[in-house]
């Protein structure tokens, strides 16, 4: 028996056989031109899009769309002209590329990265005449072990068959990731898939992130039981202290996350990050093409609550036509509110998208990493200023969208009776509020011990929170990774807060059908 552990999971319990999908690829033989792998990738690339369930059609559009791209062919150019060969010059454009992401703050931002380097995988593929089938002979208890996966890689899964995923790199928040969690699939990232042989059986605990192989009869018949126990906690409605239901909420990443989590029964999308908009844009997104996106955004809601949260960049968090600073320590720099307050020309056109939208529906506006309600007077104030413009204009807008914030540092939980007073409601994004409270970046394995949302420091500000919003007579919602674990989940509900949103349809449909 060998336990590996890693901070890096999704929720979930699994046994199985480990599997290797790529260890032995076939191949066509031969090798294509560019112009002839390009060409063999957009068809392939189409015929996923056409085929695909609702879940993944998005993403292979999406890939078909990088494939497209002008910048990925000119530097794979760039680099044939540097002497590489074609090959290699897809890898070095992989790189060059998937760069531009890696450095973003934002993790499922950053996980973008993966999907460049999935196209340029299959690119690769196309050139070198590789046809491979790694998922043939996979055995119907199959716990999939590979040095990472992509997207198109599930394209040729028998997801029955599939019991976990095990990966040497990954991110929580990259497609193969989010499909897993939409799947109840657990996944482990960042594990020494050295130290597993095909065959061998295993127990996977996303909750504890550990990784048992070959266990011991009685290891096994301790975690079956704990799997069970897990189960009945999961199907358990969620109340609070005065006896009222938790609200299940979504949060989405992007128009197409809005269906499915909605679909799964979840009151309302929780938190909408705007990023994508900017991120998908080679220039600065008018009010005019945000209004697009947030009035489907509330056509999709059909009358649910929609709360955006306004845009989350500034730092290491880059944009390639914004001019932003650069500084020592991004996570403590010019980030969210405090980058849109000082540019006025970013946020402005935002926030009346925003209020144009909210006409339409029931919007609500969320302002990120605010630390003082002076910042938070300050963005209100702009908003009225925003709201009077288009009166002025003659534009259709809400006279009011109901305004909230971000907790996520310390300072926010300090000030909390202050705030919220301004605000009305908050929301708690535990992926940051942790790191900060614990002096932990959570990127950093050497100190991924201490990146604890259950921590006691972080529940007792968690608390602090709910009593201090509570008072002031707002709600309170929890939408960070936190509240995708059962256990903590009930201690959620146990301190009061109103409402969690949840990433994962299958999650949020076991706890609105329970």
């Amino acid at each position: 028996m060998q336990q590996i552990h890693t901070s890096v999971s999704i929720e979930g319990m699994a046994r199985g056989t480990a599997f290797f999908p790529d260890r032995s690829p076939e191949c066509r033989g031969g090798t294509l031109s560019w112009d002839e792998a390009f060409a063999a990738e957009k068809e392939r690339l189409g015929r996923l899009a056409e085929n695909a369930a609702d879940e993944m059609k998005a993403i292979f559009t999406a890939h078909l769309e990088m494939l497209e791209d002008p910048m990925l062919q000119e530097t794979v150019q760039a680099h044939l002209q540097e002497g590489l060969g074609l090959p290699q010059a897809i890898d070095a454009a992989a790189d060059q590329l998937a760069a531009l992401f890696h450095e973003i703050d934002d993790e499922y931002l950053r996980a973008r990265a993966d999907d460049i380097r999935d196209v340029c995988r299959g690119l690769r593929r196309q050139v070198e005449g590789a046809t491979p089938n790694p998922f043939a002979g996979m055995p119907k208890d199959a716990v999939i072990v590979s040095e990472e996966l992509f997207p198109s890689d599930t394209a040729e899964m028998d997801f029955s068959r599939v019991r976990a995923f095990v990966l040497r790199r990954g991110s929580r928040t990259s497609h193969v990731c989010i499909i897993a969690r939409s799947k109840g699939i657990p996944v482990l990232l960042g594990i020494d898939i050295d130290a597993i042989c095909a065959g061998d059986p295993l127990l996977i605990d996303g909750a504890a992130g550990e990784l048992t192989v070959w266990p011991t009869p009685e290891e096994e018949a301790a975690f079956l039981s704990r799997m069970e126990q897990s189960a009945s906690e999961t199907a358990l409605q969620l109340t609070g202290p005065d006896g009222n239901p938790v609200r299940i909420e979504g949060n989405a990443g992007s128009l197409e996350d809005i269906p499915p989590v909605l679909q799964a029964g979840a009151e309302g999308i929780g938190l909408l990050r705007t990023e994508f908009i900017f991120m998908e844009s080679d220039h600065l997104p008018s009010d005019e093409e945000q209004l697009a996106i947030y009035r489907e955004a509330a056509r999709l809601c059909n009358g649910k609550t929609l709360t955006i949260r306004t845009l989350d960049i500034g730092g290491d968090k880059s944009l390639p036509y914004l001019a932003l600073p650069v500084e020592d320590n991004p996570f403590l720099g010019l980030r969210a509110l405090r980058y849109c307050l000082r540019h006025e020309e970013v946020f402005k056109p935002q926030l009346r998208a925003i209020l144009r939208a909210g006409a339409d529906g029931a919007v609500r506006i969320m302002f990120p990493m605010v630390t003082s309600p002076e910042e938070l007077r300050e963005a209100k104030a702009l908003l009225i200023r925003c709201r009077d413009e288009l009166r002025a204009e003659g534009l259709p807008c809400a006279d009011t969208v109901p305004a909230g914030i971000m907790i996520e540092t310390p300072a926010a939980v300090l000030m909390a009776p202050e705030l919220a007073q301004e605000a009305a409601f908050f929301s708690i994004g535990t992926n940051d509020l942790t790191q900060y409270i614990m002096a932990a970046d959570r990127g950093n394995p050497a100190v991924a011990y201490l990146n604890d949302p259950m921590a006691e420091a972080v529940l007792r500000a968690i608390g602090m929170t709910v009593q201090a919003a509570h008072a002031a007579g707002i709600p309170v919602c929890i939408c960070g990774e936190m509240a995708s674990h059962p256990a903590a989940r009930l201690r959620l509900a146990a301190l009061g807060v109103d409402s969690i949103s949840l990433s994962s349809p299958k999650t949020i449909g076991q706890l609105t059908h329970s």
